[in-house]
């Protein structure tokens, strides 16, 4: 879905390289990196500052760590907190179903004797024979939901046998109003949600405690010897090109106003970004960039983007019989917005209602053409199915014009 705000602002991240340059497995760290080798100096930088201007996470007094998407890091978190409890018994790996779908499939690929998934953390007891890490997804895949923790402490108090990893990949202005600086001891983020370039493989966690920081390099380095410097490098430039775009200010983002505001003329962006844009082939995304979006307003261009195809889906289904989606989050302040909207998820979750009940993946298939994956892979019943929301505009065009065929 972003491919049309970087057509038209492609010239904002060239990056040229030479054959001669980043030979080496090491970086240019900080001078004191505290064991953390592979992690880019100017990328920690460009995470920091991203943070800041965003609010959205808390990074003083922070560990960056960076992996080869978040999926490496939800694995590294996993290893180090299970070095780091005292029970001496298999950890167990849990989730709030629904939950993404990777969390269980990354867990018992290894057949470790030191981690086991241990299913929904609704269902899951504490024990003080079994220590526990809660994976939080906060807003949650598939469904868009706010999350907290869910696991019973069986009397044992707070977090007492257990360690809490918060995925927070889709806690940005794109999908969710931000309401506060989320301040977790591991806080797992990615640039494939951030910026919508996940062929960059980058993604990155942000951690309280050094030794846990120190422990999950561990896992990097032995499983791939760090992280690529050239996709550092790349991610590096792209933050900062989503932050030129608010000149590093945040008084310039409440200066906006709304998004359906009529921005300044100096403000607009320009006739070639627009003919860049016209020339790839993104027609339809044309209205945003012209009339919504100000110069290079990364967030504002996403969230405009997301709550215009929510609007669609929301017209598409209304009065359906056979399916229900998702309802809207709670109406929320954004401090970074400076406005109050509801959430806008990545993903449609639906649920058949037909009965006798009916596989939902199967149903939007057979009958649509819908592509869909099972509410199985998310812990729940073949009930329900999730929909991308965030494919090219023309994919979008031609989800909505099948889910209105729905009766």
């Amino acid at each position: 879905m972003f491919e049309a705000y970087w057509d038209a602002h492609k010239g904002n991240c060239v990056q040229l390289t030479f054959a001669n340059e980043r030979l080496s497995y090491f970086v240019k760290s900080k001078a004191n990196n505290n064991g953390l080798w592979f992690v880019f100096e100017g990328l920690d930088d460009a995470i920091r500052d991203l943070h800041r201007l965003v609010g959205n996470a808390v990074v003083e007094d922070r560990h960056i760590l960076v992996g080869t998407g978040s999926t490496q890091l939800f694995q590294a978190a996993a290893f180090a907190l299970s070095k780091h409890q005292k029970i001496d018994a298999s950890t167990a790996v849990v989730a709030e179903a629904p939950y993404y779908s990777c969390y269980p499939r990354a867990i018992e690929y290894y057949e470790s004797r030191i981690l086991h998934w241990a299913g929904d953390a609704k269902k899951y007891v504490s024990s003080s024979k079994e220590s526990y890490i809660e994976i939080v997804t906060s807003p949650n895949n598939p469904c868009g939901a706010p999350r907290q923790a869910a696991v019973v402490d069986n009397g044992l108090g707070s977090n007492a046998a257990g360690f809490l990893v918060h995925d927070l990949a889709y806690y940005w202005p794109t999908f969710t109003p931000i309401s506060a600086a989320a301040d977790h001891d591991i806080m797992l983020f990615t640039l494939s949600k951030c910026t919508g370039h996940g062929g960059s493989r980058i993604g990155w966690a942000i951690v309280k405690e050094l030794a846990i920081a120190q422990k999950m390099a561990q896992f990097i380095e032995l499983n791939t010897i760090g992280v690529s410097q050239d996709a550092q490098v790349r991610a590096t430039g792209l933050i900062r090109a989503i932050m030129k775009g608010y000149n590093s200010n945040s008084q310039l983002i409440k200066s906006l106003g709304p998004l359906d505001a009529a921005p300044a003329a100096d403000h607009l962006v320009q006739p070639a970004a627009v003919a860049a844009a016209k020339d790839s082939g993104h027609d339809e995304e044309l209205l945003l960039l012209q009339d919504l979006i100000p110069e290079r307003q990364f967030f504002h261009f996403g969230k405009a983007m997301m709550e215009a195809r929510w609007k669609g889906v929301r017209a598409a289904l209304a009065g359906n019989q056979s399916v229900t989606v998702q309802d809207p989050s709670a109406p929320a302040r954004c401090t970074f917005m400076g406005t109050t909207s509801t959430t806008n998820p990545a993903f449609i979750w639906l649920k058949s209602i037909k009965e006798p009940a009916e596989d939902c993946q199967h149903f939007l298939k057979s009958k649509l053409g819908i592509l869909a994956r099972a509410g199985e892979a998310f812990g729940v019943s073949n009930q329900y199915a999730r929909v991308s929301l965030v494919g090219r505009q023309s994919e979008v065009a031609v989800l909505l014009h099948r889910l209105a065929a729905l009766k």
